[in-house]
């Protein structure tokens, strides 16, 4: 069932739906507000860049509900650079279950085959053994609760996962990739697998500004790019060309972690700025983060 341009653009009235969505917000402080870790090992370089913003007991408290979002929206293989690397995913959960997280889910809505996706791209063998960490493949309209935009320029409602609504505690842990649309999928674009109706994205609003209309509502207690291997090229399914950056980047803040990732890759074989990236700039310019890389307190690690 499509949800119609009409409802989509006006929402419901004041009565009706969710005004914010109650994710715990975490500030920087006197911790650097990126950390980026070069190395090849997923689990140390995640503890690194968690630990160099000030340690998972930041971000996690004990009892609570985490919702994990890696990008595993494709059927493929790991080594194609389009979904999450497994073992970041892995690295992430047990941080959060060490931290006493009660519950964690990982939340995707994959583009086709379902559960499929994250048994192709090894995110389900390497959590299936976890009892704390369930998967939630989104896919119905009873799965989604509406929320309205405030402030938003081309998106004043949308309907988003209810876990997400739920939780405590959304890590946001995308792939680094291009993507023919956007120019890049990283922490803004991979939010769009909380939403019910992307359809609308592409066919009744401006996307970029859509994208940058969703961070209003959804802001993640805690980025990471997974910038192991980026792909460069035919994004977001592949396959198609790809580096190694061996980088992982967290912060507090996703509109900035993506304005610093850009740097990390030749995304579609050139070099990214934000102004060539609307939904990145649209979003700084809206304020809901520090886009220009120069202002930004950096801490680069090598593990």
């Amino acid at each position: 069932m499509s949800i119609s341009r009409r409802r989509f653009l006006e929402g419901s009235v004041a009565t009706v739906g969710l005004a914010a969505v109650p994710l715990r917000t975490v500030l920087a402080g006197e911790s650097p507000d990126i950390v980026d870790v070069e190395g090849t090992d997923h689990a140390a370089m995640v503890k690194t860049a968690i630990d160099g913003l000030g340690g998972i007991n930041k971000f996690v408290r004990k009892g609570d509900y985490v919702v994990l979002k890696p990008n595993a929206g494709f059927a493929n293989p790991e080594a194609w650079g389009t979904t999450t690397h497994p073992q970041t995913v892995l690295a992430v959960a047990k941080m959060c279950l060490e931290a006493g997280a009660k519950k964690i889910t990982l939340v995707e809505f994959p583009l086709g085959k379902g559960m499929k996706c994250l048994e192709r791209c090894g995110i389900a063998a390497v959590v299936e053994n976890m009892p704390e960490v369930s998967i939630k493949i989104l896919g119905v309209e009873s799965d989604f609760k509406q929320v309205k935009v405030k402030g938003g320029v081309a998106l004043q409602s949308t309907d988003i996962a209810k876990q997400v609504l739920s939780a405590d505690v959304l890590i946001n842990i995308p792939a680094a990739k291009h993507h023919s649309a956007t120019g890049v999928s990283l922490g803004l674009k991979n939010a769009m697998g909380l939403i019910y109706d992307r359809q609308t994205f592409h066919t009744h609003i401006d996307l970029q500004q859509g994208i940058a209309d969703l961070g209003r509502v959804i802001k993640p207690t805690l980025t990471i790019v997974d910038a192991t291997r980026a792909l460069l090229t035919n994004g977001p399914a592949g396959p198609g060309e790809s580096s190694t950056p061996n980088r992982m980047i967290a912060g507090f803040n996703v509109v900035s972690v993506d304005a610093y990732t850009l740097g990390v890759a030749r995304f579609g074989n050139r070099q990214l700025q934000v102004s060539d990236v609307p939904h990145i700039r649209l979003a700084g310019e809206a304020g809901l983060g520090e886009t220009d890389v120069k202002k930004l307190r950096i801490k680069q690690v090598k593990v």
